[in-house]
């Protein structure tokens, strides 16, 4: 397909009407649904089928790299791009364009060109862009600025006097021509690295003092997150968190050095923290089916259909946690958040009840008097009956949660926001 303006309005103006339709149904996705957060996953040339029981926001994987599209010049190759876009669109679910500038998987051909005809040529690329996806949700303008500036970034500005004038341009021409997306900006590598934290924080502030920015996406990728604890990726949110714009976590991976059981440990660490930070409105995986992840280990999903325990647990932690569009996600001041219950808040209690309506937890046994063993500490703990309340600890020692009948809340202290110090803790429902 050539880029010849004339030819592509009609093809522009059918994929806007063939897609538009599709944009109010309902999303459906098993974990998230209800909620006022999204778990996504990337797509990349087909779609697996399972990807409507976990996921409920789209990512491209590749189909939406400028070098993707058009890798020979004058030639473009939207047929990924379509696939992610229009099942997007057909369910209702969120699609983020990945990415219009990066250093890395841009097309060849580019560097070669005068600085003026780059100019011409990005500015071309991000409009036939933005109106072949009208209802992109978000876009991710620039991809890692500190580790993979473009080749043709004088074209935007160059450094200037900023230091960082051509990310301030890109996000100026993306407003433009992308008038009706939230504007983020994506990066790898800071999470547990202060230096690059303190660099990027810095482009972020430039580009909200323009009004340039909605969005800061954390990728969060296993090489990071694999070294690092819950206390420590909260406190990187909490620093991000100052900056006053959303953070999404882009990119999520983790492989927990490489057995099942240590990469559902670490999400069990981790993705409490994330999911249940006030400043974070919604995560994205970065590909979830054994065999087809960029990165060996960070799978879920197991060839066969059968799911790894990580995926297990996660969908049983989010279709249980209490960010629901009803309820507001709170930061905790411990080593984990805390989700905020959409009736009331989860309180340690011996022996009164609290005027919210917190149960009564009495009882020296491993189980407060009225409820009935669910789940061992590090397991999933299913509320099939009773009044929805769970409790987690042993012996006199307990926290309550109120999950709700129906859903289901991971035994570990991440989940229920502390450790009451049961040694092991146990999780009971209430009759």
């Amino acid at each position: 397909m050539t880029k010849q303006r004339s030819s592509l309005r009609c093809a522009i103006a059918l994929v806007a009407i063939s897609t538009t339709c599709f944009a109010t149904l309902p999303a459906t996705a098993q974990m998230a649904n209800g909620k006022s957060k999204f778990v996504g996953n990337v797509i990349a040339g087909s779609v697996p089928s399972s990807y409507g029981t976990y996921w409920n926001q789209v990512t491209p994987e590749n189909g939406t790299k400028w070098g993707a599209v058009e890798g020979t010049r004058n030639s473009m190759n939207w047929t990924a791009a379509d696939t992610a876009y229009n099942y997007a669109q057909s369910k209702g679910y969120k699609f983020k364009f990945h990415t219009l500038v990066w250093g890395s998987q841009a097309p060849s051909w580019i560097s070669s060109l005068s600085t003026s005809t780059q100019r011409a040529e990005i500015e071309q690329w991000m409009s036939l862009a933005c109106q072949r996806y009208p209802n992109s949700w978000a876009v991710d303008v620039v991809n890692e600025p500190l580790h993979a500036p473009p080749s043709f970034k004088a074209a935007l500005g160059g450094d200037g006097s900023t230091g960082w004038d051509w990310v301030i341009t890109s996000y100026r021409l993306a407003r433009q021509y992308c008038p009706k997306a939230k504007l983020f900006i994506n990066e790898y590598g800071t999470e547990n690295d202060s230096s690059a934290r303190s660099k990027f924080k810095n482009i972020v502030q430039l580009l909200k003092n323009n009004g340039l920015v909605d969005g800061i996406g954390l990728q969060s990728h296993y090489f990071n997150l694999d070294n690092m604890s819950g206390s420590q990726m909260k406190s990187t949110l909490d620093d991000y968190a100052s900056l006053g714009v959303d953070i999404y976590i882009s990119e999520l991976d983790i492989t927990g050095g490489g057995s099942e059981s240590g990469q559902k440990s670490k999400y069990q660490d981790l993705f409490p923290v994330m999911w249940t930070h006030a400043s974070v409105k919604g995560i994205t995986l970065w590909g979830y089916v054994v065999g087809q992840t960029w990165a060996d280990g960070t799978g879920l999903y197991n060839s066969n259909g059968s799911e790894r325990s990580a995926l297990t647990w996660l969908k049983g932690y989010v279709a249980g946690s209490a960010t629901s569009s009803s309820s507001s996600s709170k930061a905790s001041s411990s080593s984990s958040s805390k989700a905020s219950s959409s009736s009331s808040s989860s309180k340690a209690s011996s022996s009164s009840s609290s005027a919210s309506g917190t149960p009564v937890l009495s009882g020296t046994g491993d189980y407060p008097t009225g409820f009935s063993k669910c789940a061992d500490e590090g397991a999933t703990c299913a509320v099939t009956k009773g009044t929805g309340w769970v409790a987690f600890g042993r012996k006199g020692k307990w926290v309550a949660k109120n999950v709700g009948v129906g859903k289901s809340i991971a035994c570990t202290t991440s989940a229920f926001g502390s450790d009451p110090g049961g040694n092991p803790n146990k999780c009971s429902y209430q009759q």
